[in-house]
C-alpha cells in the first residue's frame, strides 16, 4: 500500500490479490509536514509539527503538537469545514500526509526567557533570539508566549552607545528616594542572574505613579513593555500568571494592579496573588492531571516578580516572602519621570540589559559563583531576622546583584571608581532603611518585632544611642545614634544610652530600651509590660543567652565598670555593619 496525491486530494493504492490496483480517496485536501520541532522549555521538550495544506484552492500553514496530530482533530479546526477525512480513512490520512511529507527539517525551539548553554557557551534567549558574548546570535529560534513576545534586548552598536545606554538606566535612582529607587533596579539586574525566592510588591495609593516606576523596571526587557503592555496583571488566573513565572526564567515578570474593591471577588484575588507568591516563595509549581490519567510535572517560577497594588496582599507568610516597596504621594519626580519614560522608549534600557547579559555571557559560571559566595557573606550578617528569616537572603541577593552590575558597569566605562563605591554604600543604606520598614506590614500584634523597629527607628533618628562597654563612641558611631560636631571634632551621643556594643554582641538596658521604644510607639503603645516583652524576645529567638542558673532571661555583665543586668541580644539585629560614612 502506498499514498499519493491526486488533484486537491490524497488517496492510497492497494494492491489487490488479482494483480490490480484499487484507488481509494482518503481525504479532500493535501498536507504535509514541514518541520519536526522540538520545544524546549528548559525542563521538558515536546514535539510540535509545522504544517502547510491546500484545501479547496487555499494555502495553509499552521502547528500542531505531536498528540494533536496523531488524533487527527485538529483538522475542522486548522482547516475549516471544507476539509473531509472520508470515512474510516482518520489513520491513513494521518499515514498519508507523513509519507507524502519526505524528508523533514528537525529544528530545536526554546519556549523561554534567560540563559542556556548553546554548544559550549552561555547565550541569553530573549523574544528576538538569543544574545551571546559577541551579541546576538543567529539561528536560534525562541517560541514565547504572547504576552512574553514584547521581551527584545538591542545590542548596542558601539561602545559609546554602550556608556550612553547603561548611564540612563542610572538615572532612574534620581526618581524618588533611594529607599525607592535602588531596591527596584538592584532587581532589575539581579533578575538576570537567576531566579530568587523572594518577590517585590511595590504599593502606594492611586496618583502614586507606581505603576510607571515598574514600567521603567520592566522596560529593560524590552521597549515595547510600557506601562499600557506590562506581561501581566491580577485578572489573569492563577495558572496562567505561574506559567508566565515559569517560562520569564531570569528575566523580571511585572505583574501590575493588586487592587481589592471589598467584594465578593477579593477573596479570589487574594488566592490568586497567595498561589503566585508562595509558588515564587517556596520555588515550587502545583502538579495537575494531565491528558490520560498522567500528573503532569510543576511548573515553579524561574522570574524576579514585581508586582504592584494599592494594597499588600493579606497574610504574614505571604508578606515574608515579599519585600514591600512603598511609594508616597509626591516621591516620585514627575519632571525627571517624563524624561526617563522617552529613555525607555527609545530603547536606551533594553540596550543597557543587552550589553550586560553579553558581559555576563563570557563569565556566566564565574559570576554564579561569586554571586553565591557573596549572598553567603552578607546573610551571614543576620541583618533582617529580627522582621523574619527570610529578609537577610532577599536583602543579601539584592546587594550582591548589585555589586556584579557594578563591576559591569565599571568595566564598560558608565562609572569610575569613586562612582561605584558611593552606588555601593548608598544601595546598601536604601536596603538597610528598607529592611527596618519590612516590619511595619508583618503582624502588627508581634510585640518583640515592633520594639526591636522602633529601636532600629530611635538609632536613625537621634532618638537614642549605643555606646562600647566603656560609654564611648563604638566603632561605627554614626550607625548607633551618634552625631559628628564638626566644631570640637568629635562624636556626640543623641538621646539616652539604650545599650552597649562588644563585637557582635549587643547589651540592651531593659528599662530604658523599653522606655524609649514606648515613647515612639505614641498612642499604639506596646501591649505588653516590660517583663512579657523579654519572654517575646526569647520566643522570636533574639535573646542570644540567659541566666539559666538563677532562671532569669537577663545577663550579668561589667559595662562601664559596673555590673548590669542586660538583655543580651545580637549587633546584627538593630544595627547593620557595612562601611561607616565617615566626616570630612
Amino acid at each position: 500500500m502506498r499514498y499519493q496525491r491526486s488533484g486537491a486530494g490524497m488517496v492510497r493504492i492497494e494492491r489487490l490479490e488479482n494483480g490490480r490496483t484499487k484507488v481509494i480517496t482518503v481525504a479532500n485536501f493535501n498536507a504535509q509536514i514541514v518541520d519536526d520541532l522540538i520545544v524546549d522549555d528548559g525542563d521538558q521538550e515536546r514535539r510540535e509539527f509545522r504544517m502547510e495544506a491546500e484545501v479547496a484552492g487555499q494555502a495553509l500553514a499552521f502547528s500542531v503538537s505531536a498528540s494533536e496530530f496523531a488524533r487527527m482533530g485538529w483538522v475542522l479546526q486548522k482547516l475549516g469545514p471544507q476539509a473531509i477525512v472520508y470515512p474510516g480513512q482518520q489513520h491513513h490520512a494521518r499515514a498519508a500526509i507523513q509519507w507524502l511529507s519526505g524528508q523533514i527539517r528537525q529544528e530545536r525551539v526554546f519556549a523561554h526567557l534567560g540563559w542556556r548553554k548553546h554548544g559550549p557557551h552561555w547565550v541569553y534567549l530573549h523574544a528576538g533570539g538569543a544574545m551571546g558574548v559577541d551579541g546576538p546570535l543567529l539561528g536560534v529560534q525562541v517560541q514565547l508566549p504572547a504576552a512574553l513576545q514584547s521581551y527584545q534586548l538591542l545590542p548596542s552598536k558601539s561602545a559609546a552607545e554602550q556608556v550612553s545606554a547603561v548611564q540612563a538606566s542610572l538615572r532612574t535612582l534620581s526618581l524618588a528616594p533611594d529607599r525607592i529607587c535602588f531596591p527596584l533596579l538592584a532587581a532589575v539586574y539581579r533578575a538576570p542572574l537567576g531566579s530568587v525566592d523572594f518577590s517585590l510588591f511595590l504599593t502606594g495609593k492611586t496618583g502614586a505613579f507606581k505603576t510607571s516606576l515598574a514600567a521603567l523596571c520592566q522596560q529593560h526587557f524590552g521597549a515595547g513593555l510600557d506601562a499600557s503592555r506590562l506581561p501581566a496583571n491580577f485578572a489573569s488566573t492563577a495558572h496562567a500568571l505561574e506559567w508566565l513565572a515559569f517560562s520569564a526564567k531570569d528575566a523580571l515578570l511585572v505583574v501590575d494592579d493588586f487592587a481589592p474593591t471589598g467584594r465578593n471577588r477579593d477573596s479570589q484575588l487574594e488566592s490568586v496573588s497567595e498561589r503566585l507568591f508562595r509558588a515564587a516563595g517556596n520555588q515550587q509549581g502545583r502538579s495537575r492531571m494531565a491528558g490520560g490519567g498522567r500528573l503532569s510535572a510543576p511548573k515553579s517560577p524561574r522570574t524576579l516578580l514585581l508586582a504592584t497594588g494599592e494594597e499588600v496582599p493579606r497574610g504574614q507568610s505571604i508578606r515574608a516572602r515579599q519585600l514591600i516597596v512603598e511609594v508616597g504621594p509626591g516621591e516620585v519626580r514627575r519632571a525627571r519621570l517624563s524624561e526617563c519614560q522617552g529613555a525607555g522608549r527609545e530603547g536606551q534600557f533594553s540596550a543597557a540589559m543587552g550589553a550586560y547579559v553579553m558581559w555576563m555571557a563570557g563569565q556566566y559560571e564565574e559570576l554564579q559563583e561569586r554571586l553565591q559566595t557573596r549572598v553567603r557573606e552578607l546573610r551571614s550578617h543576620g541583618y533582617g531576622r529580627a522582621v523574619h528569616a527570610r529578609l537577610p537572603c532577599a536583602l543579601a541577593e539584592l546587594q550582591a546583584g548589585w555589586e556584579i552590575f557594578l563591576q559591569f558597569a565599571l568595566a564598560v566605562g558608565a562609572i569610575d571608581r569613586a562612582a561605584e563605591q558611593e552606588l555601593k554604600q548608598r544601595n546598601s543604606r536604601a536596603l538597610e532603611e528598607l529592611g527596618v520598614l519590612q516590619a511595619k506590614y508583618q503582624e502588627a500584634s508581634d510585640p518583640a518585632l515592633r520594639f526591636v523597629t522602633l529601636l532600629q527607628f530611635a538609632l536613625r533618628c537621634g532618638g537614642a544611642h549605643i555606646a562600647d562597654r566603656q560609654g564611648s563612641a563604638p566603632a561605627e558611631p554614626a550607625r548607633c545614634g551618634w552625631q559628628f560636631k564638626r566644631s570640637g571634632r568629635r562624636w556626640v551621643p543623641q538621646g539616652p544610652r539604650i545599650g552597649w556594643v562588644a563585637g557582635m554582641d549587643l547589651f540592651l538596658e531593659p528599662a530604658v530600651s523599653y522606655q524609649v521604644a514606648q515613647q515612639l510607639a505614641g498612642d499604639e503603645r506596646l501591649a505588653v509590660s516590660e517583663q512579657t516583652l523579654r519572654y517575646r524576645l526569647r520566643e522570636r529567638g533574639l535573646l542570644v543567652s540567659t541566666d539559666v542558673g538563677r532562671q532569669m532571661l537577663t545577663v550579668r555583665r561589667t559595662l562601664e565598670g559596673c555590673p548590669i543586668q542586660v538583655l543580651h541580644l545580637r549587633v546584627s539585629d538593630l544595627v547593620r555593619p557595612g562601611a561607616e560614612v565617615r566626616p570630612r
